[in-house]
């Protein structure tokens, strides 16, 4: 087995019997859980219940008060870790947008990569307009953020995650901030980078979604793990009742 094909049969994400509390809210009770590279992923569950702390904690927004996380061989809950470091490997997008409402589309993309990857601008500028390429939003590079729809503002955020070649792409209800008619806008891209082999993690209630491009669907609550398995399994024949879910 070549080192290549070694590093596809080892876990891209690991996290090992997190908990994380905020005050006396206890939000995740010891979870355990591997993204496996080309992998998608996708947390279902009642709202409230970790779903998007377990995120959070990937990248380090949040750090487990115990428990431990692995990205490819390196643990990033170690003492002393690089966080930016570890989120240049991480790629996140969230409910909102966040976009620099003073900068166009494609400068929104390149500005991660001027000033964190250090690339050139002209470098950065050929990039920036590949990733929008990727998302469909190519013609609309020099609009401003109040010139774009909520789902063009959407793509225009994967885009810029996916500007910093991650390793891993998580997305935190991406659609939920938008108008349904928007939202498959959005889905037909995620759906797109599932195809070409993105390694994600996926916080969702768009259970058509889930059931279409999830190689693993995760039911939460209570901040536990209730149950994990194939879309088929946890749609139609779920182990334990509480977690059959509905499209």
């Amino acid at each position: 087995m070549t080192n290549s094909e070694a590093a596809k049969t080892q876990p891209i994400v690991r996290l090992e019997d997190i908990y994380k509390a905020f005050g006396v809210t206890e939000v995740l009770k010891g979870v355990s859980l591997s993204l496996m590279p080309q992998e998608v992923v996708v947390l279902v569950g009642p709202s409230g219940t970790g779903k998007s702390t377990l995120l959070r904690c990937v990248n380090l927004l949040s750090r487990p008060d115990k428990g431990r996380i692995w990205l490819e061989e390196l643990e990033i809950t170690a003492p002393g870790v690089n966080e930016d470091k570890v989120r240049q490997r991480v790629g996140m997008v969230f409910q909102e947008f966040n976009l620099f409402t003073h900068l166009t589309a494609l400068e929104n993309v390149m500005i991660g990569m001027t000033k964190v990857l250090k690339m050139d601008k002209r470098a950065a500028h050929a990039k920036a307009l590949e990733e929008l390429e990727r998302v469909g939003l190519a013609n609309r590079a020099d609009h401003y953020p109040a010139q774009l729809s909520g789902g063009q503002k959407q793509r225009v955020a994967i885009a810029r995650a996916l500007g910093m070649d991650p390793h891993v792409m998580l997305f935190d209800e991406p659609t939920s901030a938008l108008d349904p008619e928007l939202t498959g806008e959005v889905l037909a891209v995620m759906q797109k980078l599932a195809f070409e082999g993105m390694t994600m993690m996926v916080v969702s209630h768009e259970m058509g979604f889930a059931r279409e491009v999830a190689d693993r669907v995760v039911f939460m609550e209570g901040g536990y793990i209730v149950e994990a398995g194939p879309p088929e399994q946890m749609f139609d024949h779920p182990q334990v009742d509480r977690t059959r879910v509905s499209q």
